[in-house]
């Protein structure tokens, strides 16, 4: 029983995570005209989440929270590709990151990070063309730089927390 309480927990966290993580990034979003798409702080959200819960959670926040960013602001062409860009994102960054040291994380960020930078080149060429694919580095790069930042700020605030456990 308690088991499923503290799993149950955890879940509402993540769902937290991200319901905040898309509100904040659909918030503070620069269009981009060249890919239709945009730049958020969606990596804020997911860092936290994969280094504080694991690559599981990383997974999840990940993917879910760039699926229904895409929905909710009106790019639904960018829905998969989010999901999965997003989600293999998370998923690399807690496997690195989680409960480790400071260098192990920062490796697990810039790994995922450019897992996100070449992804959406890869999506962006083809949805649109390569020209389109290309123009999307600079800003995906300073969208993982925005989000590595707020992450490695925050993470030992939440650390101190004892009820934030986000590994499920």
């Amino acid at each position: 029983m308690i088991e499923q309480k503290n799993h149950t927990k955890q879940i509402t966290m993540l769902a937290t995570i991200i319901a905040f993580n898309i509100a904040l990034s659909y918030i503070v979003k620069i269009p981009v005209p060249a890919t239709n798409g945009f730049v958020n702080l969606v990596e804020a959200g997911i860092f936290l989440a994969a280094l504080l819960g694991g690559a599981r959670s990383g997974l999840i926040v990940g993917g879910l929270s760039g699926l229904l960013l895409d929905l909710l602001a009106g790019y639904p062409q960018w829905m998969i590709f989010s999901l999965i860009i997003h989600g293999i994102e998370g998923l690399i960054v807690g496997y690195f990151g989680y409960k480790k040291h400071i260098t192990s994380q920062v490796i697990g960020l810039i790994i995922g990070s450019f897992i996100m930078v070449v992804g959406y080149m890869l999506a962006g060429a083809m949805l649109y063309n390569w020209t389109a694919g290309l123009a999307s580095i600079i800003g995906n790069i300073a969208q993982a730089v925005m989000g590595l930042i707020v992450a490695l700020v925050l993470v030992p605030v939440f650390k101190k927390l004892p009820q934030v456990d986000l590994k499920i």
